[in-house]
């Protein structure tokens, strides 16, 4: 089944919000930790894994309205788990880890909460902005990088922190976000 736009206004922007939700995710500045293995890297392939992404989060905003919390996270883990097992042979260290799926999914629906089309997300999109935030507030903390996170525990602690310190501003995790969101 395809996503039904109401009209090709919001296709347009649904569109817009794929292209930089995949591009976000895909530019980490960790050089230790890159998307794809350089030696192995098939243009066309990683192409494909892209559009796969696309696909991936427009079926999971058609069922986003009656998705739980752990549904969401389940959905990090599945976007990880189906773009590694499809694409193992152009990613580093054959996976698609878990700190990139969770930046696309968690980008995605700010972008389509934040122009009225769906309810607020569960989490938000955890990136070096968030991580540094957060590192500020709870004192001694020293988080590993959003991007080499492949354990779905270690992205989970990051949300934890993020509640507290949400909960303390008397804010929902999105809320936060968006409030303390702040172009490089």
């Amino acid at each position: 089944m395809r996503y039904q736009y109401n009209n090709k206004k919001e296709e347009f922007i649904i569109a817009e919000i794929l292209q930089f939700s995949v591009s976000a995710g895909f530019q980490t500045r960790n050089n230790e930790f890159p998307i794809y293995d350089y030696n192995s890297i098939d243009l066309n392939r990683a192409k494909k894994l892209r559009n796969e992404i696309k696909e991936f989060l427009l079926k999971y905003l058609q069922e986003f309205e009656s998705t739980t919390e752990d549904k969401h996270i389940q959905m990090i883990i599945n976007l990880s788990d189906l773009i590694s097992d499809k694409y193992s042979n152009i990613l580093f260290n054959s996976r698609f880890r878990i700190g990139i799926s969770q930046k696309i999914i968690n980008l995605f629906l700010k972008y389509v909460w934040a122009i009225g089309k769906i309810k607020m997300p569960f989490h938000c999109p955890i990136d070096n902005i968030v991580k540094n935030k957060i590192e500020r507030r709870i004192n001694d903390l020293d988080l590993k990088d959003w991007t080499e996170l492949d354990d779905i525990t270690d992205y989970l602690e990051y949300i934890q922190f993020i509640k507290i310190i949400s909960q303390e501003d008397k804010l929902t995790i999105a809320e936060w976000e968006i409030n303390n969101w702040k172009r490089r």
